[in-house]
């Protein structure tokens, strides 16, 4: 084979893996592209980097210097065991265990920019399905020429505020953000006065309030709220009920009074259990059944209690010297009060603003399409987008979206909305999402963390017996937390991409003590069908290195629908271009969805043939692109034999032929997005090249003809995985070594 790459003969994949790993295991120091927006099942930066440089390096580079320019720059594999051991032992080796700062955050010095100009010369990189935009991230920063694309239009923008806005506008769309952060959450706060009642004590803020929902028991017309534990916090902290029994069975005023305890034994049972609610009235006590807890949803009939209110106290501390030191806030717990409870007014200004806010359509209105992830709410009587969210949480989702268009009116007006002022208001609307997903009626509160969980918690909408409301408006919290958030991940964007702000459209590169100046890599972010790239010459790309959409695993179109309706009212005004539909395009997306086929025999049949069409057609173009010695890179995570073969499938149609595979483990054991899921461990890369047209007639080859050459390939190859460190693979995913 002509021009063999680096990726078709090696890679290091223990390392890989370790550091993929590393990458993700600190959830408060993650890499920006993960805390920007939420996109589902995204790459790691370090596996994201490694396939892109190495399916442009020639085979015989030298391999120290991709591992630096990769960003390992020691032994991770090592190091991670001299962890286990010291840990084992009761010692902690510090933030410097590794002896270098994970491998996302190395950029590249001036002299490996000039390395790879000699190596690889101007090449340009195509991703046709970029999703959160890890891919297109790293070729960016490797001064590569980047093509991303994608169906979706929340996937696209996230594209554009990840790889194109800092490279392009450098620090000054950063200094705009900043200064319309700052209205923008003066002018939030100033209209949601009152919205949340005032604690009235001293040196306390609140930090949430969790709700059950409630419905009424049809054996003995309690109010029953349901909640499948009581947990708060660990060491035993949650809440026990007080049953009101009224006058007894049928009467008026049996209701529950809530006890923050501290033990485990003091807290009261579940009230609802494998979707059927348990009764939690002494003199009643019955199983609910589940079918009449969502006749009373879908009837309007089901309610929400205020449980619990969250807050936070300050201890204040007092040095030796008798000078005040540093504030202490502690979290603690308390039952509700009347004075809590102020949802009739909530109502009647929500009532107020909704007439005005729909006139002006500045709310969602549309309805949860029949999906195969929206049934739960709709069986709960949420038939609506706006319907994941209670009253207060809409009333100030609402006014978030009011400020906004305020203030970009008033910037198109005075004439100051500039191409940078676009991208900052891209950021911003992107702030209020963040808002959106860790304030609805799914998103639910943590008792392991003592945190509030993000709607997405997982790639779902399953229904929540109860949830936990954000307290926006306490300074420091909420609207200020998220635009702090979307601060600071465009700062470390521009600090991974080395952009600053220039009016000369160049980047300073700092290599140690030296400073050069290079030119920003062409960027394209498009969003259209991945089969038809039209903007694309005919063999223009060198390489294709993609995460395509996960067979079954994820719906995209229909999870980000939750944000899209939305984001079209608040960035949809910016970008109009992204934004015409009523909703994603669930019809042309490349994913294996049964709802496509409802209602006819072999649905999950028919949705895995149609992902293997769609995904044909997609390859067929990425060849359409790709010069005659390019390569397409693909990275796939399925443990479903099905998932592989539809893919493999759509690659041979496509025109294409596997040359090489690497498993690296990018995947965390105990996340809610695997977990019990036909979701593997490990991604593997996939390597591939345009299949060449064979001469002569009889194209016929006979498997006994060609085992012998596989069974001595196999054995190669295994041998050559294992001596990289990889360990020896029984799943499916595992022998995809090549043959070739």
């Amino acid at each position: 084979m002509k021009d063999r790459r680096l990726i078709e003969r090696w890679l290091p994949i223990a390392a890989l893996s370790e550091e993929c790993v590393r990458e993700r295991r600190s959830m408060t120091a993650l890499p920006p592209t993960y805390y920007l927006h939420v996109w589902w099942a995204r790459r790691p930066l370090v596996a994201a980097r490694a396939a892109v440089l190495a399916s442009l390096l020639p085979a015989d580079v030298d391999r120290e210097q991709f591992l630096h320019a990769i960003g390992i720059h020691g032994d991770p594999v090592i190091a991670k065991k001299r962890i286990e051991v010291a840990t084992r032992k009761g010692e902690r080796l510090g933030a410097a265990a590794y002896g270098y700062l994970r491998a996302f955050k190395y950029s590249l010095s001036a002299e490996e920019f000039d390395w790879l100009a000699a190596t690889v010369g101007g090449v340009s990189v195509l991703d046709p399905t970029a999703g959160g935009g890890s891919l297109p991230f790293e070729s960016a920063r490797l001064g590569f020429e980047t093509a991303a694309n994608d169906l979706n239009p929340v996937a696209v923008l996230i594209e554009l505020a990840t790889v194109d806005w800092p490279i392009r506008w450098g620090g000054g769309v950063k200094a705009d953000f900043e200064c319309l952060g700052r209205a923008f959450v003066a002018q939030v706060r100033k209209r949601l006065q009152g919205v949340f009642p005032s604690d009235g004590i001293v040196d306390t803020v609140p930090d949430g309030y969790l709700w059950a929902r409630t419905i009424t028991c049809p054996y003995c017309e309690g109010l029953v709220p349901l909640s499948p534990n009581w947990r708060l916090a660990p060491g035993g902290i949650g809440v026990r009920l007080r049953p009101n029994l009224g006058s007894g069975l049928g009467s008026g005023g049996r209701n529950c009074s809530f006890e923050v305890v501290r033990t485990l034994e003091d807290q009261s049972s579940r009230t609802v259990a494998r979707g059927d609610g348990i009764c939690p009235f002494g003199d009643c006590g019955r199983v609910i059944d589940g079918d009449e807890i969502r006749l009373q949803a879908r009837e309007g009939r089901m309610g929400e209690q205020l449980y619990t209110v969250v807050y936070k106290r300050r201890l204040r501390t007092t040095l030796k010297s008798g000078k005040r030191g540093r504030d202490r806030w502690v979290r603690e717990y308390r039952a509700p009060r009347p004075e809590d409870d102020n949802a009739a007014e909530i109502r009647a200004r929500l009532e107020e603003k909704l007439q005005e806010w729909e006139a002006f359509d500045m709310v969602p209105s549309e309805r949860i399409p029949d999906g195969n992830s929206t049934t739960q709410p709709q069986r709960y009587g949420m038939r609506h987008w706006r319907d994941l969210f209670s009253p207060r949480q809409l009333l100030c989702h609402g006014t978030s979206v009011e400020v906004f268009r305020e203030m970009l009116e008033g910037d198109r007006v005075a004439g100051k909305l500039s191409e940078v002022r676009k991208a900052a208001y891209g950021y911003l609307s992107l702030s209020i999402d963040k808002l959106l997903n860790y304030n609805s009626r799914m998103s639910v509160w943590m008792p392991t963390r003592a945190v509030i969980a993000n709607t997405f918690n997982r790639h779902d909408f399953a229904f929540c017996w109860s949830h936990a409301e954000m307290a926006p408006l306490v300074s420091g919290a909420g609207y200020d937390w998220a635009i702090r958030q979307t601060t600071k991940c465009i700062k470390e964007l521009l600090d991974l991409t080395g952009a600053e702000v220039s009016v000369s459209g160049s980047l300073p590169l700092h290599a140690g003590s030296q400073s050069t100046v290079r030119t920003p890599p062409p960027i394209t972010v498009t969003c259209k069908p991945g089969d038809r790239l039209d903007h694309i010459r005919d063999g223009s790309v060198d390489a294709v290195v993609m995460d395509p959409p996960y067979y079954d695993n994820v719906m995209y179109a229909e999870l980000s629908d939750y944000f899209y309706v939305w984001l079209k009212r608040t960035a949809g005004r910016v970008f109009p271009e992204l934004f015409r539909r009523h909703l994603t395009d669930k019809d042309g997306e490349a994913v294996a969805n049964p709802m496509r086929f409802r209602g006819r025999p072999g649905a999950k049949a028919l949705a895995g043939l149609d992902y293997q069409d769609r995904m044909a057609a997609i390859f067929a173009e990425c060849r359409r692109t790709l010069k005659p010695d390019g390569i397409l890179t693909l990275m796939f995570t399925h443990k479903a034999s099905g998932a592989w073969d539809a893919l493999t499938k759509g690659l041979i149609e496509g025109g294409f032929t596997i040359s090489a595979s690497w498993p690296i483990n990018t995947e965390s054991p105990v996340s809610l997005h695997i977990r019990d899921k036909a979701a593997a461990n490990s991604t593997v890369l996939l390597v591939c090249r345009p299949r060449e047209e064979r001469s002569g007639t009889d194209d016929n080859v006979y498997w006994e003809d060609v085992e012998p050459k596989v069974a001595s390939a196999v054995r190669s190859r295994i041998a050559e995985f294992e001596g990289g460190g990889g360990k020896r693979c029984r799943s499916l995913s595992g022998l995809l070594w090549p043959c070739s």
